[in-house]
């Protein structure tokens, strides 16, 4: 059991195919991961914004908010709004031969998107997923080890750190979403590539909680998730970590 590591490698105490470890386990598997593509330039993003926040609340998924700068032209910059996310998005539309991006859009499990406010079918999608990958987390004092087991017939993946910020209050002070003040949850700060898997391969780490999460009420979640010629592909194993 071998990993190739990626990046942030200051953040990795070790990588190894070593046995077991110690502590307490954390979050159990979820059925789902739910990616929601959102701006705060967008009228239509707050219905997605506060039924992904509920739909968080079931405990079966991972919730995660993407926010795009891409309507940022129309008066108001998203003060949480990255690139990156764009670009993740992009890549899904282009695997998914999507001919343009749009907000909110909910990508479930990386499989599927829909209209971000759709909670019937988004209901339905969560219910229909499922994790094939087991990711384990254990936080040991100041570390957190993630343990990814060998999966017989699991395809070549990509290891992703995500982190994100728990929660922020934002006052738009222009656009189309002028003189209102909106919640968001599970903010996306970074995603980051730990490590490439092979067919069927596992992987171990250990992170430092204080470098990876320097602040309170921050997070990370371990997303495996296929690689399909280089663009992202199913997540078929994921947990999250909040301190």
């Amino acid at each position: 059991m071998t990993s190739q590591v990626l990046g942030i490698a200051a953040l990795l105490i070790f990588v190894s195919g070593g046995g077991g470890v110690g502590g307490a386990e954390l979050i159990g598997p979820p059925k789902a991961v739910l990616e929601l593509f959102t701006s705060q330039g967008c009228p239509f993003s707050p219905d997605a914004d506060r039924l992904v926040s509920q739909l968080a609340e079931r405990g079966d998924v991972i919730a995660l908010n993407y926010h795009v700068d891409y309507w940022d032209y129309i008066g108001w910059k998203d003060t949480f709004g990255n690139p990156a996310n764009a670009e993740l998005q992009r890549n899904y539309a282009a695997l998914w031969g999507a001919s343009k991006l749009y907000t909110p859009q909910l990508v479930i499990s990386g499989t599927s998107g829909m209209l971000g406010s759709d909670e019937t079918g988004a209901v339905k999608a969560i219910e229909a997923a499922g994790m094939m990958r087991q990711v384990e987390l254990v936080q040991n004092g100041d570390s957190l080890n993630i343990i990814i087991p060998e999966h017989a017939g699991g395809r070549p993946s990509v290891v992703w750190l995500v982190t994100y910020i728990e929660q922020e209050t934002v006052s738009i002070e222009a656009g189309d979403n002028a003189g209102r003040t909106l919640s968001y949850d599970h903010i996306v700060t970074n995603r980051a590539p730990l490590a490439a898997l092979g067919a069927g391969m596992g992987a171990q780490f250990s992170l430092e909680i204080g470098r990876a999460l320097p602040e309170l009420k921050t997070g990370l979640a371990i997303l495996v998730q296929e690689d399909i010629g280089g663009m992202p592909g199913p997540i078929t194993g994921a947990n999250a970590f909040e301190r």
